[in-house]
């Protein structure tokens, strides 16, 4: 009989500490499920952004070598007289040194609202933007630097250096995902 009156003593005297423990570890487990959803989110986010800003180098990258290639086509860009006075023929995007804002939007649109007149080259012969899988199709500027300062060595004239500066921008899949790079371009022998 005392064991019984034991029981029943004892359970007059617990108070659902159990229930709270659990609802406790429930709320700690939930908190910790939450955290690491939230961690993951962001690390996807991360990695898409990496991956975006990678493409959008890659195509800075590819208009950088299609501007050189511009460049080494075009037989005028030997010129010095025709490089100083931004007429080179065969390139459209030959613009003054220091005249541009690389940062401005305008700058790199297709048809550019306000100066420079001189609209970007276009980087061609790759397919459209859908098809590289971005959001522009890459763009180029040249610009004509400077000639090294003609030297003579007894009567015969030494070749001069010219040099460019080719600035590039590549979008990435998304509009806000670009990267601008610049680039000098040196030539042997111009006259």
């Amino acid at each position: 009989m005392k064991y019984n009156d034991y029981q029943l003593k004892s359970r007059q005297y617990q108070q659902g500490v159990v229930l709270a423990v659990t609802l406790i570890m429930l709320v700690l487990i939930t908190l910790l499920a939450v955290s690491g959803m939230r961690s993951t989110t962001m690390e996807e986010r991360m990695a898409s952004n990496s991956r975006n800003t990678n493409i959008a180098f890659q195509m800075a990258e590819s208009a950088l070598r299609e501007g050189e290639k511009t460049l080494q086509a075009s037989p005028g860009a030997l010129l010095i007289a025709d490089a100083q006075a931004n007429t080179i023929p065969g390139i459209g995007c030959l613009i003054t040194l220091n005249s541009t804002d690389f940062s401005s939007v305008n700058t790199w649109s297709a048809t550019p609202a306000s100066p420079p007149a001189v609209s970007s080259c276009q980087m061609t012969g790759r397919g459209s933007a859908s098809q590289l899988g971005t959001s522009n199709l890459p763009r180029f500027f040249i610009e004509f630097m400077y000639a090294d300062i003609p030297t003579t060595v007894g009567s015969a004239p030494i070749p001069r250096n010219c040099f460019y500066r080719i600035t590039s921008r590549g979008y990435g899949p998304d509009t806000n995902s670009y990267v601008t790079l610049q680039t000098t371009y040196k030539f042997d022998s111009c006259s």
